[in-house]
């Protein structure tokens, strides 16, 4: 029986000039996220079975920061 491979624990980026990490967090589910917009340090946490999904969702809120939309909540 072949095994699926594993899926990564930690991710680093770059979205439209800013960088991103991402690690999975202890309960299912969920990664930890940081990026530093401006002068100051984003950090969240994020739902996602898939480390894509995840990932898209980090990309979506730098998006959100950049366009000058952010809602603390």
């Amino acid at each position: 029986m072949q095994r699926r491979p594993r899926e990564p624990d930690r991710h680093e980026g770059i979205h439209r000039g800013v960088r991103f990490s991402l690690k999975r967090n202890a309960a299912p589910g969920y990664w930890r996220y940081a990026y530093a917009f401006g002068d100051r340090v984003v950090s969240g946490r994020v739902q996602g079975r898939l480390p894509l999904l995840a990932i898209r969702r980090v990309q979506m809120r730098i998006d959100r920061d950049m366009r000058g939309g952010r809602t603390d909540g």
